[in-house]
């Protein structure tokens, strides 16, 4: 994971990577949608990512380690590793537009709040950032 540029999340972080961690597995987007195929591959996908995040709390890495604890989820889930490495990755893209945009914070939170009243409307797409 450290080959993506890292800026200066001590300074711009708004919250920890294991805060982004439980907005991201309280918003409602690991919930099975309504789909007339077979969903077992998009389960299992759900599963890995619930798990990448658990572990991304139970670690609860600076901001600075980040990427040195996303590493070590994959070693620690082991082979295949190119699953993992996907879902680290889209982790590590959510962890950059967080820091980057307080409206993609905000978003998270509305999204967990509205999955937490029983208001899930589908899935929506996160703010673009006006960078």
């Amino acid at each position: 994971m450290s080959a993506s540029p890292q800026p200066d999340e001590s300074a711009q972080a708004p919250l920890r990577p294991a805060d982004l961690a439980h907005l991201l597995l309280a918003g409602g987007d690991l919930l099975p949608r309504q789909r007339a195929r077979d969903q077992q591959a998009d389960l299992a996908g759900m599963e890995l990512k619930r798990r990448v995040l658990h572990q991304l709390i139970a670690l609860d890495p600076e901001p600075e380690n980040l990427d040195a604890a996303l590493d070590q989820i994959i070693a620690e889930i082991g082979p295949p590793f190119g699953p993992t490495r996907g879902i680290c990755l889209n982790v590590r893209y959510d962890w950059e537009a967080a820091c980057s945009s307080p409206q993609f914070i905000a978003w998270l939170i509305d999204e967990a709040v509205r999955e937490g009243q029983g208001q899930r409307r589908g899935k929506k797409r996160a703010p673009q950032s006006n960078q």
